[in-house]
């Protein structure tokens, strides 16, 4: 989630704790490492990930950028006020915004089959559009 969207540029800030999805049940550990947080998400939105490797070399799979957005919307919703232009551009902060697909945010967000996360999806969009104009 907001390691994702640090890792893409587009949020400013470090994520504190690294969120991942899983089909499994959600859980927290903690170690010397940090914190880490396993949210769960239905099997048919479990996809959009790529391999990387970190800096030792070692492989680790991350969401794709849309898929980073579509997960902290749908993860997020109880505390996103609405789907204004303005809560994703002030109170979430997004910035470099022009890599992200709108088409591929409305495809990740359907296969979740949720009313409010299609909301939050096409407002998001809607601050692409935005933002790109500007």
């Amino acid at each position: 989630l907001e390691y994702a969207l640090g890792f893409y540029g587009l949020i400013p800030e470090q994520a504190a704790a690294v969120t991942s999805t899983t089909t499994l049940k959600t859980a927290r550990f903690e170690n010397i490492s940090g914190a880490f947080i396993y949210q769960h998400i239905k099997p048919e939105a479990f996809r959009g990930f790529r391999s990387a490797r970190d800096s030792a070399g070692l492989a680790y799979f991350i969401a794709e950028p849309e898929k980073a957005v579509v997960d902290f919307l749908y993860l997020r919703s109880r505390s996103i006020p609405d789907a204004s232009t303005a809560v994703f551009a002030e109170s979430f902060r997004f910035q470099n915004t022009g890599v992200l697909s709108a088409r591929k945010i409305l495809e990740f967000s359907r296969l979740f089959d949720s009313r409010r996360l299609a909301e939050l999806a096409n407002g998001f969009c809607g601050f692409l559009k935005e933002a790109r104009h500007r």
